[in-house]
């Protein structure tokens, strides 16, 4: 649970209409399963994550140089170091790693830890015509074993 709050806290950082090393910027939102609606409001240092249970306030810093993404937010005493990839314009996936003695995740994996973002509609714009499936939920369903 809490490695997937530090995931959806590292999604505030992207983007869709800025270049690309300012995808992120922007708010995003999520349903995440346990946790409920997340929202993110990302600028150019700091990222502000809303749950049901409250705002978090942190600073981040992102690494576009790298496949996929290093994000690194800094939640007071506590860094949550991310990966993250834009799937399009307008969404993308994250998985976080906050326990310091462990190293930043490499993968999309376990893909219950993965949390996908969409952009918010700013009022006026049409919304966003992404293809995506809808955010919290990207893999296919499972048959019972």
């Amino acid at each position: 649970m809490k490695r997937l709050i530090i995931v959806l806290s590292l999604a505030v950082m992207l983007c869709s209409c800025a270049p690309a090393n300012r995808r992120h910027l922007g708010e995003w939102k999520s349903i995440v399963p346990g946790i409920g609606q997340m929202s993110l409001k990302i600028d150019q240092r700091t990222v502000e994550m809303t749950t049901p249970d409250g705002v978090q306030s942190g600073e981040y810093t992102i690494d576009y140089g790298k496949t996929p993404i290093w994000l690194d937010v800094s939640w007071g005493d506590e860094i949550v170091r991310c990966i993250m990839e834009f799937i399009d314009r307008n969404t993308f996936r994250i998985i976080g790693e906050n326990d310091a003695d462990k190293p930043r995740p490499s993968s999309f994996a376990p893909e219950e830890d993965i949390v996908l973002f969409q952009r918010v509609k700013k009022k006026g714009q049409p919304s966003p015509s992404t293809g995506s499936k809808p955010a919290g939920n990207m893999s296919p369903p499972t048959s019972p074993q």
